[in-house]
């Protein structure tokens, strides 16, 4: 996880100075004009270039919402603030203590915010966002902090971290077990949260401290809206004027919960896939069955993904959680009442903290879970296919056995009769015949023009017979004798790329 402080070579808080220009410096104790490094006022400028896709990042009009929280009236919602009202709102003089600014996705465009690039860039400029956060907008990225410290005491914490929200998990139970699952934004729409925070704290006029914190959530679901609001409308928001982490806590409680409502649709189409195995008749049915197993593998594995960027986040939040809890003791005068009111809220968070971490392990291993029961279903696919596969090969050996028998039967009735079929052909030919007056065997003196013409082509044929089988099989030596030395050839040239090899070829022979 990220972190920057600014800071100068001799270790002292930098502060800000302004430059001619309208740029700002930080300037240590000791330095003068060569050493400061120029910095532009607004971090809103090139905005597009630094998102991924440019300004297809952003709609044509505005819409956003602002939960505020006052010390005199606690939590106030302004809903659906346009393009002008934004603006005013950055501009005004007076500022709550709390800040949260809505920029929610829209359902159509899960990766368009509903705002106008130049508000957006009104908005980074006015919060003076930091470029990193920026550069990472328009994909996946891990949480990160940047911290600034000035001269006069007075610091600034800046953190952000996303995650991905899932919904309509309920489009996961197919009426079809073999449908192949899918878990992209046709079937199961996601969209991915940003949280961005600054906590500001500066010495009043008295000596006092004084802390101003600012939320932006972008993509924020509406149901985990719309739990903020309602549990911190009025002077229950009061409450999160108490700790800069207290925000955070919530929100990611809630994420945890959704990412939980959307893991609870898993199982349903592992265990329709996991009931269906003795239906299967066809070799179509084992072949889809397989394909759905093996998709929704991927897909499971796609989701468990969800969950590292998750833990980072929650983990993040913990450390920050403990570093505002060594900071606020940095500022409180021993032995006060603020010390043990700092302890027990710092407790309570870090309780939360730890109770949400748990609950991302204990996810990550319900999603190892259905991961392993679909490559179970996937062993168990391949096994019985195989299995199906023997089967039909004994049946088929089967078949070919009785067809031997029913050959061999011919073969030896083929057998028997064949004497009596040679001589019943052999004396019903015009050569051998009988006498009408005494019944007398008489052999014609054209006899031998029967072995003259069956004992040549008798020859003929054979001949032919062997010469086919030597030409077929000369051809097969010679292609035979062709591939070894190809392969030979091949492994000269390896050789000669990689002379260690003859070296281990030496060794084996």
């Amino acid at each position: 996880m990220g972190s920057r402080t600014s800071i100068d070579a001799n270790d002292q808080p930098a502060r800000r100075k302004p430059q001619a220009n309208g740029a700002v410096a930080h300037v240590g104790p000791a330095a003068d004009d060569s050493q400061r490094t120029a910095v532009p006022r607004h971090r809103g400028e090139g905005l597009s270039e630094r998102l991924r896709g440019g300004t297809s990042h952003f709609s044509k009009s505005s819409v956003a919402d602002v939960f505020e929280v006052h010390e005199e009236k606690g939590g106030v919602l302004h809903e659906r603030l346009g393009d002008d009202d934004i603006s005013d709102w950055l501009r005004s003089d007076t500022q709550a203590p709390l800040r949260v600014l809505f920029i929610d996705a829209l359902p159509e465009q899960p990766d368009v915010l509903p705002v106008t690039e130049s508000v957006f860039r009104e908005v980074v400029a006015s919060f003076d966002i930091s470029p990193r956060f920026i550069d990472n907008l328009g994909r996946q990225h891990m949480p990160g902090r940047e911290i600034r410290r000035r001269r006069d005491g007075s610091s600034r914490h800046e953190m952000w971290y996303t995650a991905v929200l899932r919904r309509d998990g309920t489009s996961l139970n197919y009426s079809n077990a073999n449908q192949v699952v899918e878990l992209t934004r046709k079937y199961a729409y996601w969209q991915r949260l940003c949280v961005w925070a600054d906590s500001c704290q500066r010495r009043g006029e008295e000596g006092q401290r004084n802390t101003s914190t600012t939320y932006m959530i972008l993509r924020c679901s509406r149901d985990v809206k719309e739990a903020l609001v309602s549990t911190f409308s009025g002077e229950p928001g009061l409450k999160l004027l108490e700790h800069p982490m207290t925000v955070h806590a919530f929100v990611m409680d809630k994420v945890i919960l959704a990412t939980w409502d959307f893991l609870s649709h898993m199982p349903s189409p592992l265990y329709n896939l996991e009931c269906k195995a003795s239906e299967l008749r066809t070799p179509n049915d084992y072949a889809e069955r397989s394909r759905a197993f093996l998709a929704l593998s991927r897909q499971v594995y796609q989701v468990s993904t969800d969950y590292d960027i998750l833990q980072a986040s929650a983990e993040h939040l913990k450390s920050q959680s403990g570093w505002f809890h060594d900071r606020h003791l940095e500022q409180i005068t021993p032995g006060t009442n603020n010390v043990e009111e700092n302890h027990d809220t710092h407790a309570v968070l870090d309780d939360i903290f730890s109770q949400l971490l748990r609950e991302v392990s204990l996810l990550r291993t319900y999603s190892n879970l259905y991961l392993e029961r679909s490559k179970i279903g996937i062993d168990e696919c391949y096994a019985t296919t195989n299995q199906r596969d023997s089967e039909l090969n004994i049946d088929i050996a089967t078949a070919s056995v009785q067809d031997n028998r029913s050959l061999r039967i011919i073969q030896v009735l083929s057998t028997v009769f064949l004497p009596g079929s040679f001589v019943s052909g052999l004396f019903g030919m015009g050569f051998f015949t009988t006498s009408d007056d005494g019944g007398v065997f008489v052999v014609n003196r054209r006899w031998w023009i029967y072995l003259a013409v069956s004992i040549p082509l008798t020859s003929v044929v054979f001949a032919v017979m062997v010469y086919y089988q030597w030409r077929d099989g000369s051809r097969a030596e010679q292609e035979w004798s062709r591939r070894i030395s190809v392969a030979a050839a091949a492994g000269e040239a390896d050789l000669e790329a990689d002379p260690r090899r003859s070296v281990l070829g030496k060794r084996w022979r």
